[in-house]
């Protein structure tokens, strides 16, 4: 019995006491009450809060209770077969695991303490996780750090069995409460408890990394100090989706509706609405991140010495967590037909852009799913046909050729999938805007120019992607550029001829919704004057609606740059900026300094859109794609 059990029982107050065992706290950690050093922070705790001794027991035994996970092993097994029951309503039994990767991890956890951070795209991350080890015979299962949202009825007792930690979403007023938390957060690392939680906090609605959340990173890492605990991994974890259970919700949610609340009629409802297949889920083990393993990101503001530790680290994480992300048939199949703005594609014409980037990651060597197939056409015919499936891709075959297109209520959808993947091509993306943006140049580009330009753009999406550091970035920019666009720095053949001729691929594709939302902000930002711009929640409700009239008056092309999280992240680069309050020239200066680089950014885009265009839907360009496909028939025919 600890000493806060003491202290109630002897003012008469028994009830917790009398809980049956297996509803303490996990294993021992009920004892870290007992400890001196809480016990003396506890009562300065009261005293800074006004409650009394035996309110401050009574408040720090619930917080406890209320947080901590009660792992059984006899609960694995029924908790295994409930979460292998939900994910496979709709997706494949067999999960798609980098084996090899995951036999490293069970050897180096012989001698290091393992933190798993996982991407957050589906409510289930979590199960789908831990069944990744506990198929595996990997053990100790890690404890989960998961929202309070989550103990809901009929989930929560079952999850806290299964080792789940349950935080509340902010607890910052409540001293008792972060108390508790730390001297638990220390009793678990000082015990080398494995834990894992969601780098991102909440799960992402646009296929994009989100930025990562450092408050439980923060609190562990601290942990690790006091505990003088130094042989620590961090573990990046990539979990993937043919196709996401929860899209319709995410659409709903850029497009600023409310979050539905999480209970178990929403649970049942979200279980048993999953009725069609989605194909499989990946989950996939990065290179493990050690404590002195990160360099310091690209993030703007930070403290004068530098990025926190935490910041680092998380910045690694996250960077090696999307170079293990699988590329996908329907990732790129997205791109592409984003990539049209709005124009339908023929199947010819989706193959032979579909098998370029097809190519181009086979030459870069970068992870692909196991059912990546785009290298002839009736493998993209089959792709494109899985997707009408979906509703996310529509046909027309009443003309001369059938066509497929995306409308314009599944852009937003779309484009979650094309954003899973964009990192990959983001070098690239930037060089082609660079190019671009250079056109006009009175003077040869070189380098230098380009450079600018490409650094330039990389200010501008700074929240919006994990840039690896400088020179590095600006290697792979150079390398991609050159592959393209083999003469860019010769000047024998203007920019604008070179852009015709290599019809760009990515930068008009997967940038300009990003680009677009900025300019909405900007736009909108302007239109205030010298004005403080109101609180972030109005304003966001403004954005959606300027947006749509933007759309409606084709200031903006795009329905998937009408999104609250563009909004978001553009709000929170205005913030950067200086541009939501100031002083009045000044502010008003840097509006219109700041709607200037968006359109001179998006005129460029419509250039390279024009030079898309060109290629793919010219009178010109329409026969010489037939020829190809009569040759390639012929072809065929003769070797039959």
């Amino acid at each position: 019995m600890s000493v806060c059990d003491v202290f109630l029982h002897n003012r008469g107050y028994t009830g917790l006491m009398n809980l049956p065992k297996k509803n303490r706290t996990a294993n021992a950690a009920h004892t870290l009450l007992d400890e001196p050093a809480f016990l003396a922070e506890l009562a300065l705790a009261a005293k800074a809060t006004g409650k009394s001794e035996l309110q401050a027991c009574k408040h720090a035994r619930k917080c406890l209770e209320e947080m901590a996970a009660t792992p059984r092993e006899s609960w694995l097994a029924p908790a295994a077969k409930m979460a292998r029951f939900v994910y496979t309503r709709s997706y494949e039994p067999k999960l798609d695991i980098n084996l090899e990767a995951l036999e490293q991890l069970r050897e180096l956890s012989r001698d290091h303490l393992l933190l798993f951070l996982w991407s957050h795209k589906s409510h289930m991350d979590s199960f789908v996780f831990l069944l990744s080890l506990y198929d595996n015979q990997f053990k100790p299962l890690p404890l989960v750090f998961a929202g309070i949202n989550m103990n809901f009825l009929g989930f929560g007792a079952l999850a806290r069995r299964v080792g789940a930690i349950f935080l509340r979403r902010s607890f910052q007023e409540d001293a008792i409460y972060k108390l508790v938390f730390r001297h638990y957060i220390d009793y678990l690392i000082r015990n080398r408890m494995p834990l894992t939680w969601s780098i991102e906090g909440t799960r992402s609605r646009t296929g994009k990394l989100s930025p990562p959340k450092l408050g439980i990173l923060n609190w562990v890492l601290e942990a690790c100090e006091r505990e003088e605990m130094r042989d620590v991994k961090l573990v990046p974890v990539s979990i993937a989706f043919d196709r996401i259970a929860e899209i319709d919700d995410y659409v709903a949610l850029q497009r600023g509706m409310p979050k539905r609340k999480e209970s178990l009629g929403w649970f049942l409802n979200f279980i048993f609405g999953m009725k069609e297949p989605y194909g499989k889920i990946y989950v996939r083990f990065a290179k493990p991140v050690g404590l002195d393993d990160a360099a310091a990101p690209d993030i703007g503001p930070t403290e004068e010495e530098g990025p926190s530790l935490a910041t680092r680290l998380a910045f690694e994480v996250c960077t090696r967590m999307e170079q293990v992300t699988p590329i996908k048939s329907a990732d790129v199949l997205a791109m592409v037909l984003l990539g049209a703005n709005g124009r339908a594609l023929s199947d010819r014409e989706v193959f032979l852009q579909a098998s370029e980037i097809a190519a181009l990651v086979r030459e870069k060597g970068l992870p692909t799913a196991s059912g990546f197939r785009l290298e002839d056409e009736e493998q993209v015919a089959a792709a494109v046909l899985s997707m009408r499936g979906s509703r996310l891709v529509k046909a027309f075959e009443g003309g001369s050729t059938p066509v497929s297109y995306i409308p314009e209520e599944q852009q937003l959808a779309a484009a979650y999938y094309r954003n899973t993947i964009t990192h990959y091509f983001l070098a690239a993306a930037l060089g082609e805007i660079g190019l671009a943006m250079s056109v006009d140049d009175a003077t040869l580009v070189g380098e230098p120019e380009l450079r600018c330009r490409v650094e330039q753009l990389r200010d501008l999406f700074k929240f919006e992607f994990f840039f690896r550091p400088k020179d590095e970035f600006w290697e792979e920019v150079l390398v991609d550029t050159s592959r393209r666009y083999p003469r860019w720095r010769r000047g024998d053949t203007s920019l604008h001829k070179q852009l015709r001729e290599s019809p760009p691929r990515f930068g008009h594709a997967i940038l300009r919704s990003i680009a677009e939302a900025y300019h909405v902000v900007a736009a909108t930002l302007l239109s205030l004057g010298t004005k403080a711009a109101p609180d972030s929640k109005i304003f966001s409700r403004d954005l959606l609606g300027q947006g749509r009239e933007m759309l409606l008056r084709r200031q903006i092309s795009g329905e998937s740059a009408i999104s609250k999280d563009l909004f978001s992240t553009g709000l929170q680069l205005a913030e950067y900026r200086r541009l939501i309050t100031g002083k009045a020239p000044e502010l008003l200066a840097r509006r219109e300094e700041f709607l200037r680089e968006t359109t001179e950014i998006l005129a460029a885009i419509e250039l390279l859109q024009e030079s898309y265009d060109l290629a793919w839907f010219s009178v010109a360009q329409a026969k010489k794609q037939r020829q190809s496909a009569q040759g390639s028939a012929a072809c065929i025919t003769h070797h039959r």
